[in-house]
């Protein structure tokens, strides 16, 4: 599977390139800092960081007082501004098409998973998300019927589809969890750790995605909560209806990898220690580090092996 996420790294100073204060999740705050969007893999044989994109806020690319740090930088003349959804899909999109990889799941966290745009894309390149997204995230539990409205016989005739009920409200996916009667959760095993095994209850509903106020696709609503502090967690996912839960149970658990990539990244690697300011050096930088968390991991796979034999 594939796995999308972000890391920041927190700076001194306005002149490395991206650099501006904006949310840090290294600091968990608003601070000044430099925003990457990664993309990693995972399979049965391990684990490994595949790719890297530097965000670029809007101002730096459109706002003339930056036109002479965007030109020290060496920021290319013709990028425009690009989300980190966006950004992640170019990855995911040049792993697709390059062929050696086989995947079929896509991981987020809700940083990306709020991105409609993103789900659809993912949707139509034939691959599975397993999106985290926010409590007020809206879903309908049924498919709403929808219509053309009959013209009223003044102004443009309709032509755009309305929900013909104005009763059927979507729900937050929060309140469909608060709703569920007991029956519908279940306890199940997501892993075994070093602290013993890790269990949280599930729920699993089928669910209708909204989609610019209208019905959307249908999809999975996979509720997981906390046994020790009923932290809720809410994830969508376009999976086949015939999908066994216990999969999906499996799947939830697959973004811890490149939070692994990180941390190992940052402290033994030196990902985030670095003195570079301008664009390329930048993605020099987290190429060699890609690259020597690749060696650690084939590394590991050989003495493994050996070890076996």
């Amino acid at each position: 599977m594939l796995i999308l996420d972000g890391s920041d790294f927190p700076k001194q100073g306005s002149e490395s390139v991206g650099v501006k204060r904006q949310y840090c999740g290294e600091l968990g705050k608003r601070a000044n800092c430099q925003a990457g969007v990664f993309l990693a893999y995972a399979s049965q044989q391990g684990y490994a960081l595949l790719d890297r994109r530097l965000y670029l806020p809007e101002e730096w690319l459109t706002d003339p007082a930056y036109a002479q740090r965007r030109q020290a930088c060496g920021v290319p003349a013709d990028r425009t501004f690009t989300t980190k959804p966006m950004l992640g899909w170019t990855m995911i999109e040049a792993v697709v098409q390059a062929g050696p990889l086989r995947c079929r799941w896509v991981a987020c966290d809700e940083g990306f998973g709020r991105d409609t745009t993103l789900l659809d894309t993912i949707d139509r390149l034939n691959l599975w998300y397993f999106a985290e997204v926010p409590h007020d995230t809206h879903v309908w539990q049924a498919r709403p019927m929808t219509a053309v409205p009959a013209w009223s016989g003044r102004g443009r005739k309709p032509t755009r589809e309305q929900v013909v009920d104005p009763t059927a409200t979507a729900d937050t996916v929060a309140e469909i969890a608060h709703i569920l009667p007991p029956q519908a959760w279940s306890r199940q095993l997501i892993k075994e750790g070093s602290q013993g095994a890790l269990v949280a209850e599930f729920a699993f509903v089928p669910v209708i995605a909204v989609r610019e106020g209208l019905p959307g696709p249908e999809v999975w609503l996979v509720l997981r909560r906390s046994l020790t502090d009923g932290e809720l967690k809410t994830y969508l996912c376009n999976a086949p209806a015939t999908t066994a839960h216990l999969r999906l149970v499996r799947i939830s658990r697959m973004r811890w990898p490149i939070e692994t990539c990180f941390e190992t990244g940052k402290q033994v690697l030196g990902m985030g220690d670095y003195e570079v300011r301008s664009w390329r050096g930048w993605h020099h930088h987290m190429t060699l580090c890609i690259l020597d968390l690749f060696f650690l991991v084939r590394m590991q796979c050989r003495l493994k092996k050996t070890h076996l034999a």
